[in-house]
């Protein structure tokens, strides 16, 4: 009678398998088991795999074969699971790999039975099986192959992955853009209750502009999250259910907050330090204590000026010079200077540009500096919006390095998605002004545009709904390069 071969316990992410010494090094060859997970032997406690000596040689590809035996017949475990045999007819031994299975075409179908949709897929052998044909381990679902005896998958979700995988390697284009202006209507009730309840909040002064555009912001950054990880089929809006004061609140307003500070701060500054140079600069001028204007040329008479007047033995010229300095402060001599000056701009065609000339310098350095921050802002603020969705961080929003790495990484995905999304604001202002020409008979005085307003709102909800589907997509096409985990 033959010794019974030592049968170990293995806990992977798949589950907890019973097998003997040699599958289990075959497993770990195949990497089906790591160094991380636990091993046991027997009735002995768990340990990682990879800290077991009689195992170290299978982590680093070599096996020793033991010698051949006959065919036993497949006994049952302790746990009433089976250890399958390799097959009499079976090839040599090779480390399965992930097979891009092909799950489409009319010929998919079980191994056994023609015409029946697999349940199943063999990770080892490929082989498609419905879900009567496979072994199963003991009374649980984990499905074993009875051709190699190795773990099956899924069918359903070897589907899905590979129709992901292909959809992720298919390229950033226009038809994501189809599949971007469909996404929202994937999801009609949230649509038309998300819409009109944005549209409605929009007439609602201040504070309910406030909570729409908290409302917004959240479903933007929580689009872009989703479809970045291609999830496709879930909601765009948020799970309120569980609400949470942080999350559902407090983050979609900082994130819009950080989105306009990195965008639009520049502009904004550049406006008011603009205003406020022009209101305080101009050329030099004296201000007299009752508010008027002089220049140095008109100023009145000085202390000595008067004391001449006062005394009557003075010169003669310089009581004329006192006299002609008094002479100026009078209202009528005012207005006819006045006119002469208005009079000699008009000749001169060169006095305005004189005038101008102390602002001309500054005002050419703001209206570049202007152009660029607009220029900026209407560039940078789809990628604000992508760093606020995959990120969910205020911080790395209002940091630009982040974004411009972003930008490097994706490369020419960005300016593609850029350029879609500049093409769709372009189609919501031309909507937004039909809507407005048509609907401006019901103008209501000291409330404007009623329903121009509901309707403009709810539109900018479904764009806005669209360029952060765009956005996500154009993530979840650059995943490999951005790092992110789409499994």
């Amino acid at each position: 009678m033959s010794a019974q071969p030592e049968m170990w316990r293995v806990s992977t992410i798949e589950g907890v398998f019973e097998t003997d010494l040699e599958t289990l090094k075959q497993w770990i060859v195949e990497g089906c088991v790591l160094p991380t997970d636990k091993v046991s032997k027997g009735s002995l406690s768990w340990i990682d795999a990879g800290r077991v000596p009689k195992l170290k040689g299978a982590f680093d590809g070599v096996i020793d074969t033991p010698p051949a035996s006959p065919p036993q017949p497949d006994m049952p475990t302790s746990q009433g699971g089976w250890q399958v045999p390799p097959s009499e007819t079976q090839a040599p031994f090779e480390p399965p790999r992930e097979t891009s299975y092909s799950t489409t075409g009319p010929l998919v179908s079980c191994q056994n039975h023609p015409g029946v949709e697999p349940t199943y897929v063999c990770r080892a052998c490929a082989t498609m099986l419905c879900a009567e044909c496979p072994r199963f381990v003991g009374t649980s679902k984990i499905a074993v192959c009875p051709l190699c005896g190795d773990l099956c998958h899924s069918y359903t979700e070897i589907k899905t992955k590979t129709a992901r995988a292909d959809f992720q390697s298919s390229g950033f284009g226009f038809g994501d853009l189809s599949t971007a202006v469909r996404y929202p209507w994937k999801h009609k009730t949230a649509l038309i209750g998300g819409a009109f309840l944005y549209g409605l909040l929009l007439l609602t002064g201040f504070r309910g502009s406030l909570v729409a555009w908290m409302i917004m912001f959240g479903c933007i950054s929580h689009v872009i999250s989703q479809v970045a990880w291609g999830r496709l089929d879930r909601s765009f809006m948020p799970d309120f259910s569980q609400f949470s004061f942080f999350e559902d609140l407090v983050q979609p307003i900082f994130l819009g907050l950080g989105i306009t500070i990195v965008s639009w701060g520049p502009v904004i500054v550049l406006v008011l330090a603009l205003v406020l140079g022009v209101v305080s600069s101009g050329p030099p001028s004296t201000l007299s204590p009752s508010g008027q204007l002089h220049s140095a040329e008109h100023q009145g008479p000085s202390e000595e000026d008067l004391s001449v007047l006062m005394d009557p033995n003075a010169d003669p010229n310089k009581t004329e010079e006192a006299n002609r300095k008094l002479y100026q402060l009078r209202p009528g001599a005012q207005i006819a200077r006045e006119a002469e000056r208005s009079k000699s701009e008009q000749d001169d065609p060169m006095g305005m540009f004189r005038q101008l000339l102390p602002y001309l310098g500054v005002g050419v350095f703001f209206v570049f500096l202007l152009g660029v921050g607009l220029v900026w802002a209407v560039f940078y603020y789809p990628m604000a919006l992508t760093v606020a969705g995959y990120t969910q961080s205020f911080w790395s929003v209002v940091n630009p390095l982040v974004g411009l790495d972003t930008i490097r990484r994706m490369s020419a995905t960005y300016f593609k998605a850029f350029g879609m999304v500049l093409l769709i604001q372009i189609i919501g202002a031309i909507i937004g002004g039909v809507v407005t020409v048509v609907t401006s008979p019901f103008s209501l005085p000291f409330m404007g545009n009623l329903p121009a307003a509901f309707l403009n709102g709810s539109i900018t909800f479904y764009l806005n709904l669209v360029i952060a589907c765009l956005l996500g997509l154009s993530l979840y096409k650059c995943a490999d390069r951005l790092n992110i985990n789409v499994d």
